[in-house]
């Protein structure tokens, strides 16, 4: 999922958030071309927010899974050795 995306889809709900919140007010605070504003730039921070944060748990994944394929192999070669012994 590229980053365009995740940030595409956390400004539209933003954008709907505050859509559905001015409804309910049935008054705005600011103009609610300004509340959109505000609702859609937090929905587009929190969407790469949570990019990058699929990016790092990617990451851990991938370190986690090296280290248990080197445990593996060690294990596999003294069980070899072993063997031979």
């Amino acid at each position: 999922m590229a980053p365009f995306l995740s940030t595409f889809v956390g400004g539209a709900v933003g954008l709907a958030t505050g859509m559905y919140s001015i409804g309910l007010q049935g008054r705005t605070v600011l103009k609610p071309h300004v509340t959109y504003a505000v609702f859609t730039a937090a929905g587009s921070f929190l969407g790469f927010k949570y990019y990058q944060f699929k990016q790092h748990e990617g990451q851990l994944i991938e370190k986690r899974r090296e280290v248990l394929l080197e445990k593996r192999a060690l294990r596999l070669a003294n069980a070899q050795a072993e063997a031979e012994n």
